[in-house]
């Protein structure tokens, strides 16, 4: 038989009286193991392994249960990267009083929304889907749709259950299932976004024979490739992107790539030039290309 602690890491370093219930436990042998020094009270009816992760005991000890995009981050789920997403997300219910202090301890407050839809949280940590929820309202619109895209390619969640809780928001988010499509990373998401606000049609994750699939295609030929701040960053990486990068090339497509602090902070330079290559036509097969690629539909 399990003891007190052993469950409590099951569930994280954190738990509740009454998860622990669930698993068999009375108060009376949750009470013995505080008493013991095997587990320690974060606050009436939670308890915590000594090492448990502090943040998780910070969004507990507050009343609450981490998520948003506290949650997301540590699933290597795109977020925003700004002063307010670094702080420590933490969802409460809906009529909770919050403290006034919440702002000054770093912890972003989220009054929980009211739905049932999503899958409870565990261990004081919401689920997936709770955090997207709270994610998409939380971060700027960009940002939130790149954060369920990011989910969707991580596989973390399925994209009908996304259009579901989508449907849980006010009217105004429903044009985010409308834009949803394919991306690797959230800079690729911003790029696309970018494009389709200036106009330039684009078509995402398009597979070219002998090279595999590429970020972005404008027109015939032009191949945007965006290179994320937390991806392509190893030595192996690096020598696969050089490759496709020759192959597309030989076979007569014009390559950019894109930098994370391009896409983020030089978008209209970016823009400017992919204008200038189109305005030239570079974007369109030409005799003097060559036609060797092959796109797979």
């Amino acid at each position: 038989m399990h003891t007190v602690a052993e469950s409590v890491a099951a569930l994280g370093g954190v738990a509740s009286t009454g998860e622990l219930a669930a698993r068999g436990f009375s108060l009376r042998a949750i009470d013995a193991s505080v008493a013991a020094g095997a587990v320690r009270r974060v606050r009436r009816g939670w308890v915590a392994l000594p090492g448990a992760p502090p943040e998780v005991v910070r969004s507990v000890a507050a009343r609450g249960t981490l998520s948003c995009v506290s949650v997301l981050r540590a699933r290597d789920v795109w977020t925003a990267d700004t002063p307010e997403s670094r702080l420590l997300h933490v969802r409460v219910p809906r009529f909770d009083k919050i403290a006034p202090s919440a702002a000054a301890d770093g912890l972003h407050i989220h009054r929980s929304w009211p739905t049932s839809t999503p899958t409870p949280a565990r261990g004081g940590v919401d689920s997936i889907e709770w955090a997207l929820l709270h994610a998409t309202m939380c971060q700027p619109r960009l940002d939130a749709i790149a954060s369920l895209e990011s989910a969707l390619h991580l596989r973390v969640i399925r994209q009908p259950r996304v259009l579901e809780l989508l449907d849980t928001l006010p009217r105004r988010y429903s044009e985010f299932a409308q834009v949803l499509a394919p991306a690797e990373s959230g800079v690729e998401t911003h790029t696309r976004l970018g494009l389709r606000a200036a106009g330039i049609r684009c078509r995402s994750q398009v597979s070219v024979s002998g090279v595999g699939d590429v970020d972005l295609v404008v027109g015939d030929r032009l191949v945007i490739e965006v290179d994320g701040r937390r991806w392509h960053s190893d030595k192996k990486s690096f020598r696969e992107d050089k490759r496709r990068d020759l192959a597309l090339v030989s076979m007569g497509y014009l390559v950019i790539r894109l930098s994370y602090e391009q896409v983020m902070f030089q978008w209209e330079r970016v823009l400017a030039v992919i204008r200038d290559l189109m305005r030239r036509g570079e974007h369109r097969w030409a005799a003097r290309h060559r036609r060797g690629a092959l796109l797979v539909p």
